[in-house]
């Protein structure tokens, strides 16, 4: 199973010894797994700070973010990759301001029953909540970015929002190459930071020009997403 994370605790960002931002900054999490069409399971959470009382104006080179990353390499391996997904969602959805999604609920149906078999905590109560219009005192809030102001697909929510560069996934039959596996974590960074961003510009906190997706993951994340630090995890 390969990971890649920013993170020297790679359980959570939540008072982690290494971060990319300040302690006591409030966090959004955004989540986005792909446990669909027979692949791998992979998926990946990013973590953005929040600016207090202020809209925070941001370019490319200025995005600061955590993230954590893994993508199974065996279709077995879908338990271990739904085993991590509810441990970060049971820590973000206490823990953050706001946890985002894009059609999230779907995507953990997928992921349960990819990885069926085990307790899964967070991904039940998330799943749960997840379409409630009542939010729950002293849990984070919860975004969809596909529902507003309709549904729509990511690629056509980033339009509007000026962020391009939005990665198309490996196709499943490619994902068997070892350079195309590798490329699964960096994918799941760049579409989780897409939902984040639009997640805090909708809320008031973020605001841009035209960011570049890629561009940013490359000018914050180089060391983390290249082949050689996508390392296998036995």
């Amino acid at each position: 199973m390969r990971k890649a994370t920013n993170l020297n605790w790679t359980e959570t960002p939540f008072g982690g010894p290494r971060r990319p931002f300040a302690n006591r900054t409030a966090l959004l999490t955004a989540f986005t797994i792909d446990a669909t069409d027979g692949s791998p399971a992979a998926a990946a959470a990013v973590y953005l700070p929040l600016p207090r009382m202020r809209s925070l104006t941001v370019t490319d080179m200025t995005v600061r973010f955590g993230f954590y990353a893994v993508a199974a390499e065996e279709p077995t391996e879908a338990a271990a990759v739904a085993a991590s997904v509810d441990a970060l969602l049971v820590q973000a959805r206490r823990q953050a301001a706001i946890l985002a999604g894009h059609w999230l609920a779907d995507e953990l149906a997928a992921l349960t029953a990819a990885g069926a078999g085990q307790p899964t905590r967070g991904i039940t109560a998330v799943r749960a909540a997840w379409h409630s219009q009542t939010p729950e005192r002293g849990l984070a809030r919860l975004y969809d970015t596909g529902s507003e102001p309709a549904p729509a697909a990511l690629a056509d929510v980033c339009a509007a929002h000026h962020l391009h560069g939005l990665s198309l996934d490996v196709p499943p039959a490619a994902a068997t190459t070892s350079r195309a596996a590798s490329q699964i974590p960096r994918q799941r960074v760049v579409r989780a930071l897409a939902i984040a961003l639009i997640a805090a510009a909708s809320a008031g906190n973020y605001q841009w020009d035209a960011l570049h997706l890629d561009a940013v993951v490359e000018a914050a994340a180089w060391d983390q997403l290249t082949d050689p630090s996508s390392t296998p995890v036995r």
